[in-house]
């Protein structure tokens, strides 16, 4: 059974109040597309960079509680959703969607067996979310923050920042909004999209349509397609 698209949940959503509800829409909304979900780290990941100031932990440390931020916030994610289920392996990924409930990945036992990435703050969940797609041979990933997308100057400073609709996966490290690495592990993904997971029409509209309002990172093998 081939996962079609990875949802990507960022941290940030996790103070959004709609978030259950959102989660159980998309496992409506879905139809017969199979949708993975994995976390973001939400406040789970704050407070292991907290004690990481605070005690000096080591790279490698944070690293692996960082991942364990993740699968706490996707436990959160699978209580606040009916639809949501959690899942620790593929195995368990595809029997979730047999059950016709929406899988939540926890990814720390995959990648305590082989973790690919550099230890360090310039990877986060984006990236572990743009290499699980590519493991399980997504065709599409979007990555649900709570922004509209990728800005031409960070909104925080500069308010009439542009929303840039479309942005080329080699000029991503130009520009916030994802972490340094994510360029890196979009290698074989056709489809990537940043939207606002606090406006679920987007998101819907997305799914059905594959394109809302937001940015679009063109990659190599789908810049035909835009």
């Amino acid at each position: 059974m081939k996962i079609d698209v990875v949802i990507k949940v960022g941290g940030s959503l996790g103070r959004w109040g709609g978030l259950g509800k959102l989660l159980d829409s998309i496992a409506q909304w879905k139809g017969a597309t199979k949708v993975l979900v994995i976390p973001g780290g939400g406040v789970f990941a704050d407070l292991v960079r907290a004690e990481y100031r605070r005690v000096r932990l080591t790279d490698h440390a944070a690293h692996r509680m960082a991942i364990l931020a993740m699968d706490q916030y996707g436990l959160e994610l699978c209580d606040l959703a009916s639809r949501a289920a959690p899942a620790s392996s593929l195995n368990q990924v595809m029997e979730v969607i047999r059950s016709g409930r929406l899988p939540v990945y926890l990814p720390s036992r995959s990648l305590a067996r082989h973790d690919p990435f550099t230890h360090s703050w310039g990877v986060t969940s984006d990236s572990i979310a743009a290499y699980i797609a590519g493991r399980v041979g997504a065709d599409a990933l979007l990555l649900l923050k709570s922004v509209d997308g990728i800005f031409a100057r960070d909104p925080k400073i500069d308010p009439s920042a542009s929303l840039l609709p479309h942005i080329t996966r080699s000029h991503l490290s130009r520009y916030s909004g994802v972490d340094r690495e994510f360029a890196r592990w979009l290698n074989g993904i056709d489809c990537c999209w940043i939207i606002n997971g606090t406006r679920p029409a987007r998101v819907k509209e997305w799914l059905e349509c594959r394109k809302t309002v937001g940015t679009c990172v063109v990659t190599r093998s789908a810049r035909h397609r835009v």
